[in-house]
């Protein structure tokens, strides 16, 4: 899954521009062939999990969690205390609500870790408790996350990523939050202190976004036998609703059979083959729509020269 990377979303907006006013428009836009992953959803290494940061990462993890506010029963846990909870295991994506459309800020690696609504059925919650103000040990700004957002399944206390123990980088094993299908900040690393509080707190769900793995953008080549490609859609937490394909830069579109989705917290990936109608140059895009109407702003761009 190594792709090439624009620096900037600004260079990506400008390479799209550019290739834009040079890429073919088509009466026969080819072939197009779409089938699922060999052996269901992509899962990413361990090596290529991004990391995103607002502050620097702390040089050591916190001792243990304290839990209070509106709780019946505060606790303050340790690492050994979480280690011995039952735990829960899944494969979900994380994606970074600043990622972009083939972006690097999204993986999809198998979690495993104490399940957040279990953890609230032992503190046991006031009625007048709808939300929890986290606190972290690298001097961030403390976070706000809805009780909707912790119920959801797979909302853990992360034990291990990619069936091993969270790298201090990533906030280590129990100091980090994940919540599928939240976006930015509500997956805050390095937490020592959550309180529960009476104030709303908002949802904040990841973008729908649908772009390609592989080959790398922002251009390749490619033959009239056709090219391979792969790419994902994800829009949680919402289940994809559609993914639209464009070989004219966006002109026309086509609507992509997908294959199913088991979990809308987890990506859809696939593969294309795409026969083009001659030689050429054209640039391929894609775009999402989550099933609540939330749809891709800005599509996952491909340049290719057909020799």
């Amino acid at each position: 899954m190594k792709r090439r990377e624009f620096c900037s979303a600004a260079g990506a907006a400008a390479f799209a521009v550019a290739v834009s006013a040079t890429a073919k428009t088509m009466a026969n836009p080819g072939s197009l062939s779409v089938r699922p992953t060999p052996g269901g959803p992509l899962v990413t290494p361990r090596g290529e999990f991004f990391v995103y940061s607002q502050m620097r990462t702390p040089p050591e993890r916190a001792a243990s969690i304290q839990f209070d506010g509106l709780v019946r029963r505060p606790r303050r846990y340790s690492e050994a205390d979480l280690a011995a909870m039952p735990h829960q295991r899944g494969v979900w994506t994380d994606e970074c609500f600043v990622n972009r459309a083939g972006g690097p800020l999204i993986f999809t690696p198998a979690f495993a870790g104490v399940s957040l609504s279990g953890l609230m059925q032992v503190l046991a919650p006031s009625p007048e408790a709808r939300a929890v103000r986290i606190e972290t040990n690298d001097g961030h700004p403390p976070f706000l996350l809805p009780f909707s957002e912790l119920k959801r399944p797979g909302a853990l206390l992360v034990a291990t990523m990619g069936h091993a123990p969270v790298p201090l980088r990533h906030g280590s094993p129990y100091t980090r939050i994940f919540v599928p299908g939240a976006g930015g900040n509500h997956h805050p690393k390095w937490v020592n202190r959550v309180t529960f509080i009476a104030e709303p707190a908002p949802e904040h769900p990841a973008p729908a976004l649908a772009g390609f793995l592989l080959p790398s953008p922002p251009e390749v080549t490619g033959s009239l036998a056709g090219v391979e490609l792969s790419g994902y859609a994800f829009a949680g937490p919402e289940p994809v609703a559609s993914v639209e394909f464009s070989t004219d830069a966006g002109r026309t579109w086509r609507r992509m059979p997908l294959p199913a989705q088991p979990d809308p917290f987890l990506w859809i990936t696939w593969q294309v083959h795409w026969k083009p109608p001659e030689r050429g140059f054209y640039v391929l895009r894609v775009r999402a729509t989550g099933a609540g109407g939330d749809h891709q702003a800005t599509p996952g761009t491909l340049a290719v020269e057909v020799r």
